[in-house]
């Protein structure tokens, strides 16, 4: 365990947590995570992306080890090419989903094999395309994947239309899928048992790091389970209200530093027995009665505990 960083392992998210709006890191981001990693920290990228849109980012960023994508459903070892856990979609949901889509119009993005297929070419798969510059290959009618089994799929719309439909999913597949969004114009659908959360805590164990000793940062839906999970639950940019109630520590920031704010915040406490400054840049907010709030864990060497839990003085 870092010496300036009190957790052992650090399980970072992509788009709105280490990505900028041009999808590339931040610069601070950027060396907040080298910066962890030169001090041992292990630090897994935990994606709702498709791992090909991963793991990329993981190697800029002098990654090794395991990689959490596809929401979970996915986690590969990078060093040794080893799946440590693949979760489909079962047959069933998937060709219920396949064919409500065709029956609505609806632009659906199908993954199978490692590959993205969709129907046709339509603007919604174009600003998929745009934000993950993951290909698409255009296939026809999904429907001649029946009975398949998908690793994810992706219904893309307004965020409108997306808040309209995830409740009527969720009770659709409530116990067959998991149903969540990842990102505004994103509705997921899953293995009811693929979350970022099991997946963390599966990494966690391949490599005997202890829950307590577990940092998250996440920013959206999608996050949540993994942001419960770990030790310290961090989110990070504007986070929707749900997000922020399952976090210990919410951290904003402008220039969508927040991560990188947030890496030095949880390192400011540990010198000065847990105070974080707030000021015009960085704000930490409480959001859970005596959850966590500006006190973190002072650590010396060969300490290991959790999150301070007493609440906010002054």
């Amino acid at each position: 365990m870092s010496l300036d960083f009190p957790y052992a392992m650090a399980a970072i998210d992509l788009d709105g947590t280490l990505l900028g709006p041009d999808h590339q890191p931040t610069t601070a981001n950027a060396a907040a995570v080298r910066g962890l990693v030169t001090e041992g920290v292990v630090c897994v990228v935990a994606s709702g992306r498709m791992h090909e849109a991963s793991a990329p980012y993981a190697e800029a960023l002098g990654l090794s080890g395991p990689v959490i994508s596809y929401n979970g459903a996915l986690v590969v070892d990078t060093c040794s090419g080893e799946t440590w856990q693949h979760l489909p979609v079962s047959a069933d949901v998937s060709d219920e989903v396949v064919a409500f889509c065709a029956t609505h119009c609806l632009h659906l993005n199908y993954y199978f094999g490692a590959r993205v297929y969709v129907e046709k070419s339509t603007p919604w798969g174009n600003l998929y395309h745009r934000h993950t510059g993951s290909p698409m290959e255009v296939v026809g009618d999904l429907r001649a994947f029946q009975g398949c089994t998908p690793t994810k799929l992706i219904l893309v719309d307004s965020p409108e239309k997306i808040d309209e439909l995830l409740p009527l999913f969720r009770d659709r597949f409530a116990g067959r899928a998991y149903v969540t969004k990842s990102n505004p114009e994103y509705l997921e659908f899953m293995h009811v048992a693929a979350n970022k959360g099991d997946a963390l805590a599966l990494v966690a164990a391949r490599l005997g790091i202890a829950r307590d000793h577990v940092a998250a940062f996440g920013d959206s839906d999608n996050d949540i389970p993994m942001l419960q999970w770990a030790g310290l639950g961090v989110a990070v940019g504007s986070p929707a209200p749900a997000v922020r109630c399952a976090a210990g520590l919410v951290v904003e920031c402008p220039n969508n530093d927040s991560l990188a704010a947030a890496i030095a915040a949880i390192r400011a406490s540990r010198g000065s027995r847990g105070k974080i400054d707030l000021g015009k840049s960085l704000q930490a907010v409480q959001t859970r009665p005596n959850r966590l709030l500006r006190d973190l864990p002072r650590l010396g060497r060969g300490q290991a505990r959790g999150p301070d839990r007493r609440p906010l003085r002054g």
